[in-house]
């Protein structure tokens, strides 16, 4: 554990990931852990059946309650606040055994694929540091791809754990909605609406821990999953997308990730059943089917209204605060008022229009669950680009839409990563499935690590890892 905690600190003063930790009390918990094995009273088969994750050093996003932790979720008005309690998820990691280290930084309530907030500050890539780390959960993949801890927790609602992940090279997973329980999670008054979206999920650096995270988040929803059940990829249809086909309002998907997802498919076909292209022409209008879809559910975070209930004040006008931070003066981030003003766009389009995607978006959910069913899976880009510069996420909003289209379709999702492109950053892709079939991303997870390597070593960083 001690030496987990010195790499956090080292890797910290680059990547600024870590809101605040709680290393004296993870020492403390790994000594019981270390004097319950010594004790021998219970064998080994017993630890293993119940707690998997003895000893396990993991970190949790700051909008996962952790108890007496910061809980600010990196808004400026909530400055001080601590969590009462654990989230249910992060109490059944906790029972299982895991030690958390730190909660990690986020973008303003979740708001952005940028970890940069006025009360943290930005979040750096372990890779290149002149790059994003993505978001929101781009604390959690920053010290989990720089070895700072073995696993974390994110959640994902514009693609909040697969985007960073892509970034840092590691692995992260949405499940099926519903599986894993987001009570404890910022927005605690949580619509059913939302719930059906946003999900938290497990981010690690190896494929084969993805599955031993997801059963203990699940809980007693786990056996809906069947993760006991062993996927044999001679039964697995595979169907890929390179890109979305023409599109006037997606970029285009970078060469050196179809290069990587062709690689992909080609070893699989010497595994799998079939592998065959996919043609979702729907796809190209990913990003005005998902904002149709996520913009318009109810209890979505907002920074504006968070502002207004905490003061008991009428809600910030958005004009004026963009115009206040335009001048230096800002309140909110930027990027959590650039969402807002995609919300307000997105609620000006006529209702006819909206009801119009969110009836494609019913209508593509069904093609391809009936297409993917319950032995096929769907390679897609989890972002059409390597991580960027900072700063640069509100020129490249409509990226986010690669991510953003399978949580409108309510579908599990993992990143895969596939090693580095030519500049050394990470590069991969998100394998899909139906819902409840998430054993198959993780088994096709595990099989492109042993072909491809899976996570690469921060080239900026100097070793120590796992051993």
């Amino acid at each position: 554990m001690q030496r987990y905690i010195f790499r956090c600190r080292r890797v910290d003063m680059k990547l600024n990931a870590v809101v605040e930790n709680r290393y004296a009390a993870a020492v403390e918990e790994a000594e019981k852990a270390d004097a319950l094995i010594a004790s021998n009273t219970k064998t080994v088969k017993e630890l293993e059946e119940e707690l998997p994750l003895l000893g396990v050093p993991i970190s949790v996003k700051e909008c996962c309650k952790l108890k007496g932790m910061s809980y600010s979720v990196g808004c400026r008005f909530r400055v001080g606040k601590k969590a009462d309690k654990d989230g249910t998820a992060v109490e059944l990691l906790r029972r299982s055994g895991a030690i958390p280290l730190a909660v990690t930084n986020q973008p303003e309530m979740c708001l952005c694929t940028e970890t940069n907030n006025l009360v943290c500050g930005l979040t750096r890539n372990p890779y290149n540091i002149q790059r994003t780390v993505g978001g929101a959960s781009g604390g959690e993949a920053a010290l989990v791809s720089s070895a700072g801890t073995l696993a974390g927790i994110g959640c994902d609602l514009f693609g909040s754990v697969r985007c960073p992940a892509m970034f840092t090279s590691i692995y992260g997973h949405r499940p099926t909605p519903g599986i894993v329980s987001v009570e404890g999670h910022y927005p605690e008054e949580s619509s059913e609406q939302l719930t059906d979206h946003l999900v938290l999920g497990p981010i690690t650096r190896y494929s084969e821990d993805l599955p031993l995270m997801m059963r203990v988040m699940a809980g007693n929803q786990a056996a809906k999953l069947k993760l006991h059940q062993k996927v044999n990829l001679k039964d697995l249809r595979v169907y890929y997308m390179t890109e979305t086909g023409s599109s006037l309002s997606l970029p285009p998907v970078e060469k050196e990730i179809k290069l990587a997802i062709q690689k992909a498919v080609d070893y699989l076909q010497t595994t799998c059943k079939c592998v065959q292209k996919a043609d979702f022409a729907e796809f190209k209008n990913s990003q005005e089917i998902s904002r149709a879809v996520l913009f318009n559910l109810k209890n979505i975070p907002d920074a504006l209204n968070e502002a207004k209930h905490l003061n008991n004040k009428e809600s910030p006008d958005l004009w004026n605060e963009i115009l206040k931070s335009f001048i230096g003066q800002p309140a909110f981030s930027s990027m959590a008022l650039i969402h807002n003003f995609h919300v307000w766009i997105s609620k000006k389009l006529p209702a006819e229009k909206t009801q119009l995607y969110i009836c494609q978006n019913k209508n593509l959910k069904q093609k391809i669950i009936g297409t993917l069913g319950e032995d096929g899976i769907l390679i897609y880009p989890t972002y059409p680009t390597a991580a960027h510069y900072h700063h640069q996420t509100m020129i490249r909003k409509p990226a986010d839409s690669y991510c953003m289209i399978i949580t409108s379709l309510g579908l599990p999702a993992t990143n895969i990563p596939m090693g580095l492109n030519k500049k050394g950053l990470p590069i991969g892709f998100q394998v899909i499935a139906a819902p409840y079939q998430d054993r198959l991303c993780f088994a096709v997870a595990q099989e492109l690590e042993r072909a491809f390597g899976g996570w690469v070593q921060p080239p900026c960083l100097q070793t120590p890892t796992d051993s």
